[in-house]
């Protein structure tokens, strides 16, 4: 978390701005901002901990924008890719059954539960394509008649993909899904389409939960992103 004050202790009053930043470091420097902010990790002071020495609760932190990606959850990250991919699509042509179905799953999993996780994982459209496999012929089928380059669609529905599914089975790090959706945003905006700015995400931090646990309101919200 970035401290906007410089400085977060026990003896800091409330509420205090909070720039949103989930990588913590001692220091960054902002080269649009000339200038350096301090980079402070909350989870000493036990964000909604009431356990915690110095407790302190999410409503006496007031967040300012902008957000960076590494500030969403897996989850929000997911749909910020989503949204860029279908706007990617739309705005090519890039018309596809098996693509839209692929969308639909991975939006699902903003909702899934432990309990509901084996029937969406089973579904799996799309997501277990080998490097040598090739893309469905539906998919290859718009790709050549709207003159995209089909290495750059099969690395981006590769990389839409790899932001949930790398880190189903291992140990979570920010860094893989976050290297994926700059893989995404790399190949679609080199079509005039840039990602889908994190602001719009906000409402799953990576600090509330990692994965993120968005309830429905939140991912309808996301999904009518336009």
């Amino acid at each position: 978390m970035v401290d906007a004050s410089g400085r977060l202790d026990a003896h800091t009053r409330y509420p205090v701005e909070i720039q949103i930043a989930c990588l913590p470091r001692h220091q960054e420097y902002r080269p649009a901002e000339r200038r350096s902010v301090n980079v402070v990790d909350l989870s000493p002071w036990g964000v909604d901990d009431p356990t915690a020495l110095y407790p302190v609760r999410r409503d006496q932190l007031s967040w300012a924008a902008p957000a960076v990606y590494s500030d969403l959850s897996v989850r929000a990250r997911q749909a910020c890719a989503l949204v860029t991919f279908r706007r990617w699509r739309e705005a090519a042509g890039l018309i596809s059954e098996d693509l839209t179905t692929l969308e639909d799953h991975l939006w699902q999993f903003a909702r899934v539960t432990p309990e509901t996780f084996n029937a969406w994982y089973e579904a799996h459209p799309l997501t277990y394509l080998g490097q040598d496999d090739p893309l469905p012929a539906d998919v290859q089928d718009s790709v050549a008649a709207c003159g995209l380059d089909l290495a750059d669609v099969r690395s981006a529905v590769n990389a839409l993909i790899e932001i949930t599914y790398g880190g189903l089975f291992g140990r979570i790090e920010s860094p893989w899904s976050l290297d994926e959706l700059d893989e995404l945003g790399q190949i679609t905006v080199r079509y005039g389409i840039p990602l889908a700015p994190a602001d719009a995400f906000v409402q799953s931090l990576w600090i509330d939960d990692d994965w993120g646990r968005p309830d429905a309101e939140v991912v309808s919200l996301w999904r009518a992103t336009e």
